[in-house]
């Protein structure tokens, strides 16, 4: 035993340590939305010196009603310009959005149970919740607003209710419902001569474009709440101790009071980044929203998408794993079906969508009248690879197919019957694998299931992995298409960046596919160069590359047939997700959804021309579902 003046040591001298350390990991999972241990553990090495780090002070969490899609890009359109036109006003320290209560605040080791009360809050009211929210202008010479129709304002309130009475039992929160009518505030606290330009672009919203209403739960370092926010645009060492250092981008907390009563240019202020306090330079800042500095905790769909009535299946739960996990390395033979994320209706042998969103066939929502819309809407497929060799043989696989000369050789007759010669050898397919022929196999049954179901591909992506590249070959076999028909190799479609563990596999170049025997296109320019690919990429970040390819391929074909886009788990989600209008979806629930992706797993989204949007719905041919098949040893025979 550990001896100090002669005496034992008290294991009682270790509590406030380990107090300390548990307080420490609860704030850092709660002020980056308990997404993963690694985006927690740089925070908590950015705050090492935040004097409140120690301190039991529980952030401040508010939930929000947000529009995606056509409308939420309009509002967001309306906020920058009348920023740049009129001027800044109250309404441009927050995001457009409806509020349905006050801040509150939670306790660091209740933030979950909190999810789990919106969760429950959700599940009880969005499956009656109407299709849409419908808004109604307001103006004034001191305030203009789009005002929640009373019908649906009770729906809303209904929903709040339900939520703090959740709260407070679940995790002890008082929360106060919104009193005042329900509205998206758009302008207020402006210059009298600013009106008329601000009512007049206000008039030019169309309340009635397409939209999808999200829940949010947010919340904030309740330093943010009594602070002006500025965000950092140059740099700063600091020359003496009282000063703050400023880091690009970083935002900092100002009072309100340091504002006003400045006049030297230096103000006192606390970094978000950090949480350390000092003095520096106002003018190496400018003003920025205070919503920018918030971490979202939660975001399930409101409304009902444009084009069926079916009930959503709401987010599941955020899973309580803290390991981050999704990237295609993980998955195994053992995802055999899409239970979890692509649900199988054995009615109709069909894949749901990410959302489970059941379509009817034919049927619109009453708000559309009479559209003409075409017989055939235009699809994009989008599928995962087939089955891999390293995750099915691992990757001693290298060691055992490739003799000393480098060799290779086909030791199971699941194994590729040739590979590629490499410039860098057998060890460039450690972390760009070729498929197995059973990969083969499911990548041309899904071909022949598109081509049987009329589906009419004009264009072809993939991710420039092997395993993607050889996919889209072998789907195009299937479909018996044309020789025309080639492989748009794209990096844009690459997987999340922050499963490489910061290396990036020496792909094949097109040149090099297509001597190998692969149907690529060697005339195609890349969208998004690899070198341009980030490695320290975050999931939002992620999110929004999908999206700039999606945006890039419509717009480059936006009438030219059905689009096959061939990539990795976090595809489907990843272009489909932005595709629709949805914001990014958290980083935890993301790498729990990617995990239950089978090889060839498909979404279809579909596009509602008439309207400027595209939803998910059940792709038009049956599922492929197989055992695992072990492997077998004639010799137990012998014994």
């Amino acid at each position: 035993m550990v001896m100090e003046d002669g005496k034992p040591l008290s294991r009682d001298r270790y509590k406030p340590i380990k107090r300390k350390s548990h307080i420490q990991g609860e704030k850092a999972l709660s002020a980056t939305g308990h997404q993963d241990i690694q985006l927690a553990s740089d925070w908590l090495l950015n705050h090492m010196d935040d004097p409140l780090l120690d301190k039991e002070i529980p952030r401040e969490y508010v939930l929000y009603a947000c529009a995606v899609g056509t409308l939420g890009d309009d509002m967001d359109s309306y906020w920058n310009s009348t920023l740049a036109k009129c001027g800044r006003n109250g309404a441009h320290s927050l995001l457009p959005h409806i509020t349905l209560c006050s801040f509150f605040s939670c306790k660091d080791s209740k933030v979950e149970l909190l999810c789990q009360a919106v969760q429950k809050a959700a599940e009880s009211n969005v499956p009656s919740f109407p299709d849409t929210i419908d808004l109604e202008l307001f103006s004034s010479p001191n305030f203009i607003g789009l005002f929640v129709k009373e019908n649906q304002s009770q729906k809303l309130r209904k929903l709040t209710n339900d939520f703090a009475e959740a709260a407070e039992k679940l995790a002890d929160c008082k929360v106060e419902p919104h009193k005042k009518e329900l509205h998206v505030t758009m302008a207020y606290q402006f210059t009298a001569n600013a009106y008329p330009q601000l009512e007049v672009m206000a008039k030019q919203l169309d309340l009635k474009a397409p939209a999808r209403w999200e829940l949010r739960l947010y919340s904030r370092d309740p330093r943010a709440a009594k602070s002006e926010v500025v965000r950092v645009l140059y740099p700063h060492s600091p020359r003496a101790d009282d000063e703050l250092e400023l880091i690009v981008d970083d935002f900092v907390y100002v009072g309100n009071t340091d504002v006003t009563s400045n006049s030297d240019g230096w103000f006192q202020g606390t970094s978000h980044m950090t949480g350390c306090t000092g003095m520096f330079p106002g003018n190496y800042t400018e003003k920025a929203p205070e919503s920018d500095t918030w971490t979202v905790h939660r975001v399930i769909p409101l409304t009902k998408p444009v084009g069926t009535h079916a009930a959503i299946q709401l987010d599941e739960k955020v899973p309580t794993s803290n390991v981050m996990e999704g990237a295609d390395e993980l998955h195994s033979v053992k995802h055999n079906t899409l239970a979890g994320v692509l649900e199988h209706n054995s009615s109709n042998h069909s894949y749901e969508n990410l959302h489970k969103l059941k379509k009817e066939a034919g049927i619109l929502p009453a708000m559309i009248k009479q559209p003409s819309v075409p017989s055939k809407p235009r699809k994009i497929i989008i599928v995962r690879h087939a089955e891999r060799v390293d995750v099915t043989f691992g990757e001693q696989w290298l060691q055992y197919s490739f003799d000393t000369k480098g060799i290779y050789h086909r030791r199971n007759l699941n194994m590729p019957r040739r590979v590629p010669v490499r410039a860098g050898g057998k060890k460039d397919f450690k972390k760009d694998s070729p498929i197995t022929e059973m990969g083969q196999f499911q990548a041309r049954l899904t071909g022949e299931a598109i081509t049987d179901a009329g589906i009419n591909i004009t264009q072809v992506y993939s991710s420039p992995a092997l395993r993607c590249v050889q996919t889209a070959d072998a789907i195009i076999r299937g479909m018996k298409a044309p020789e025309s028909l080639k492989i748009r190799v794209e990096p844009g479609v690459f997987e999340w960046l922050a499963w490489c563990k910061g290396i990036l596999p020496k792909w094949l170049t097109v040149a090099e596919m297509a001597a190998f025997g692969l149907n690529v296109d060697k005339t195609y320019t890349e969208f998004l160069k690899t070198s341009r690919l980030d490695l320290k990429e975050s999931s939002d970040a992620y999110f929004k590359r999908c999206s700039m390819l999606g945006k890039h391929i419509l717009e480059k074909y936006s009438d030219q047939g059905d689009i096959l886009i061939v990539g990795h788990a976090s595809t489907l989600d990843g272009i489909s997700r932005p595709l629709q209008g949805l914001s990014s979806r958290p980083t935890k629930e993301f790498c729990k959804l990617v995990q239950s992706v089978p090889y060839c797993g498909c979404v279809t989204a579909e596009e509602y021309k008439e309207f400027g949007i595209w939803d998910l719905v059940a792709p038009p041919f049956p599922t492929l579902t197989h055992s695992p098949n072990s492997r077998f040893d004639w010799r137990n025979l012998q014994s």
